[in-house]
């Protein structure tokens, strides 16, 4: 082998690397080779047969170092990475203080929005209440003087009244809620005698549908948390449970201890909620059809409330339904031990 040579002293070495390469067509390779001192040197390789009639006599190495093409190209993509850190960190700085920017006037308005639904819930509560007086005096007083048609305008404005009297208290516990001023008042207490008023109160709306209720309470249950709202709670989940229930349907209540929680089940027959509206029945005034909804007197409040509840009390409720089949609400509280 002969030929000119930049690096006599890396004969042996690139002597040692083409021996047995016969390059095809255009092929270049690239090699590295290791020189006194710990450095390296980047070889650029390529190589063509030589023929002479037909006949192989050999073959032309050509070569070239690359080493500082090599590590201009590494510095410079080093130098890249770091300018695209710094981009990065400085658009997310930017775009932190500019959303924290944004959203002041946001958090101004929602926290706006929140006291004028807190302060108008509490003013409405006096003059609905002085309507409901007026009406109960009027009954007592006139009812026998009225017509039919007059009795039951009257009947027919007792029961708005009854409905807004609900609206205007729950909008104003979320409202509570929202400013964490709402307390518990946490206590032992037995389930049943709670349940038995509960599904007193919801016979009247069952009768109508002729729907029939089931129960499977753990005998002598207690419970520890705050009383009211435990009621509130399952009050919302049965009138749910009979709202959208079909008729001559059925509404079971199970409640049992399991371990260190207390577990409630309420489900119906009833027309059940899809499955692509199932992880947003608990957000507030959200409804699944409105016109059902309106059918119903439903206004998207009540299933937020019993979520608000369920987390006051440290617990967890899901649903799990099927479209025209019906809906099983299942809450778990936890309990300390006794």
């Amino acid at each position: 082998m002969d030929g000119d040579e930049s690096f006599p002293d890396l004969r042996k070495d690139i002597l040692k690397i083409i021996r047995k390469w016969i390059p095809k067509n255009e092929e270049v390779r690239r090699e590295t080779i290791k020189v006194q001192g710990g450095k390296t040197i980047s070889l650029l390789l390529s190589g063509k047969s030589v023929f002479k009639n037909g006949i192989y006599i050999g073959t032309i190495y050509t070569g070239t170092n690359i080493t500082m093409q090599i590590y201009i190209v590494k510095t410079l993509l080093i130098i890249l990475i770091l300018i695209s850190l710094v981009f990065i960190g400085l658009s997310a700085l930017l775009g932190y203080y500019m959303s924290g920017k944004a959203m002041v006037p946001i958090v101004r308005s929602f926290q706006k929005q929140k006291e004028f639904v807190a302060n108008a819930s509490h003013e409405l509560r006096t003059p609905i209440s002085i309507f409901q007086s007026s009406l109960e005096v009027i009954e007592a007083e006139e009812v026998e003087k009225m017509s039919e048609f007059s009795l039951q305008i009257l009947y027919d404005m007792k029961d708005e009244v009854k409905r807004m009297t609900k609206l205007i208290n729950d909008l104003l516990l979320l409202a509570r809620s929202d400013a964490d001023v709402v307390q518990l008042n946490q206590e032992w207490f037995v389930l049943e005698p709670m349940i038995s008023e509960l599904i007193r109160k919801c016979h009247p709306l069952a009768e109508q549908k002729n729907i029939e209720f089931l129960t499977n309470i753990q005998e002598n249950i207690t419970i520890f948390g705050d009383k009211e709202r435990i009621k509130q709670l399952l009050f919302i989940l049965l009138d749910n449970a009979l709202k959208y229930n079909v008729e001559n349907g059925q509404v079971r209540m199970n409640i049992w201890r399991e371990a260190e929680s207390i577990k409630m089940e309420v489900s119906d027959t009833g027309i059940g909620i899809p499955l692509e509206h199932q992880h947003r029945i608990f957000e507030r005034f959200y409804r699944v059809d409105k016109a059902r909804s309106r059918q119903h007197e439903g206004n998207g409040i009540g299933l937020s409330i019993a979520q608000w509840i369920v987390d006051a009390h440290g617990g967890t409720i899901s649903v799990q339904s099927e479209e025209g089949k019906g809906s099983c609400f299942i809450v778990t509280l936890p309990q300390p031990i006794q």
